[in-house]
């Protein structure tokens, strides 16, 4: 008796996977009260390899790398990634340390494959300049965290902070 109380859920069980197995990869099990909708799918092989703030794009899209910027300034995450993405959600939060308020919040969907960088320009709206103090800037790709970088807005750029314009490198 012990053993056909045994293989009773054993069987079930066994049922229920051999069913669910039968289904192609991708698939879902289909909902009578849900209305068939086909979604785009969406790509989770996109990495971040590299986050760098700075205030312009250069020809290649890439910024020069700055930890310290003026308050009249454009702050611009660039966001160099990797892999694949079909639709995939990138957020940028620049957010200001002394209190957590988020100061500017900027979204994309990423639809591409291999290496590309994508900017993402913060611009002070209303007040017109950017409050002295630390920030940081945080990119998400869906929904996950990816990456961080810590700046400043200073009122003077200390002596070496940028190159100058027409020095040659």
């Amino acid at each position: 008796m012990k053993k056909i109380e045994f293989l009773v859920p054993v069987v079930l069980i066994y049922a229920a996977l051999a069913t669910g197995c039968g289904q192609k990869a991708g698939e879902a099990t289909p909902d009578a009260a849900a209305p068939a909708v086909s979604a785009p799918a969406k790509a989770s092989e996109l990495n971040l390899f590299a986050l760098d703030v700075g205030t312009s794009e250069n020809p290649d899209g890439t910024v020069m790398p700055l930890t310290q910027f003026l308050p009249t300034e454009k702050i611009v995450a660039s966001l160099r990634t990797r892999g694949a993405a079909n639709a995939v959600p990138v957020t940028a939060k620049l957010i200001a340390m002394s209190n957590g308020e988020v100061v500017g919040e900027l979204k994309k969907d990423l639809t591409l494959t291999g290496a590309a960088t994508t900017n993402l320009g913060f611009v002070r709206q209303g007040a017109g300049n950017w409050a002295l103090g630390r920030y940081v800037v945080e990119v998400t790709i869906d929904g996950k965290p990816a990456g961080r970088q810590e700046i400043e807005v200073t009122q003077t750029l200390p002596e070496g902070a940028r190159p100058r314009a027409g020095a040659k490198a």
